[in-house]
């Protein structure tokens, strides 16, 4: 829930305000901006690609999240700290704001490791639906932020986003932790099972694959992280 909340709030604003940005902030005529735009769209569409090859290459779900939340992180401060003063600082404000959206992945890879770490038909319903609680509530929130006082740099609305993110790294790193923490769990308990019960209790088979147990329950399940 943590994860699509602090990655949808600044979705929904960046998203709403993306134009405004863009022109009033970075100075670029309204043709300029709807151009630069179609770019932005493009690069989204490569860090998602790009992140989902890299997971699928190195089975690493959250590691693969916390490196594409870090470009998010110096794009804001850019943002923040730096004044357009020149067509070198305009051009280098755009291309923080472009790199601010890579956090894009770790929604969508978030998105993915609940039907992959969560089992059983009443817990996977429930974890969705709390899920799409966040999702909402953060949605909600976004556009708030970009109050029309603060134009055009909008130093609360980054400044919230900066918190997302820095929450966003501890809640991958602690979750990365724990998941790794409950699989030795589960292994230690499996071998002191078989141990005791003089049977193998591994299910290679997946014979208990689709019997409606928790993934806490079902002690041949394994996180994914």
């Amino acid at each position: 829930m943590l994860i699509a909340f602090c990655t949808t709030l600044p979705t929904s604003g960046l998203g709403g305000f993306a134009n405004i940005i863009i022109k009033e902030n970075f100075k670029f005529s309204t043709l300029q901006t709807q151009l630069l735009a179609m770019v932005l769209g493009a690069y989204i569409i490569i860090v998602l690609l790009s992140s989902m090859w890299l997971v699928n290459k190195y089975k690493q779900n959250l590691i693969v999240m916390l490196v594409y939340i870090i470009p998010s992180i110096v794009g804001t401060v850019v943002l923040l700290t730096v004044k357009k003063t020149g067509k070198a600082s305009q051009v280098g404000l755009l291309l923080s704001y472009y790199i601010v959206l890579s956090f894009w992945a770790a929604q969508t890879l978030g998105m993915s490791m609940i039907s992959r770490n969560i089992a059983g038909q009443t817990k996977k319903t429930v974890v969705v639906a709390a899920n799409f609680i966040a999702w909402s509530v953060g949605n909600s929130i976004g556009p708030q932020v970009f109050r029309a006082n603060d134009a055009p740099r909008y130093h609360i609305a980054f400044s919230t986003h900066m918190a997302c993110y820095a929450l966003l790294v501890v809640v991958v790193m602690y979750l990365r932790y724990h998941l790794r923490k409950e699989n030795a769990k589960k292994d230690r308990l499996q071998a002191e099972f078989a141990q005791q019960a003089q049977v193998e209790v591994s299910d290679e088979g997946l014979t208990h694959a689709f019997d409606d147990l928790t993934d806490r329950e079902n002690i041949n399940f394994r996180y994914v992280f």
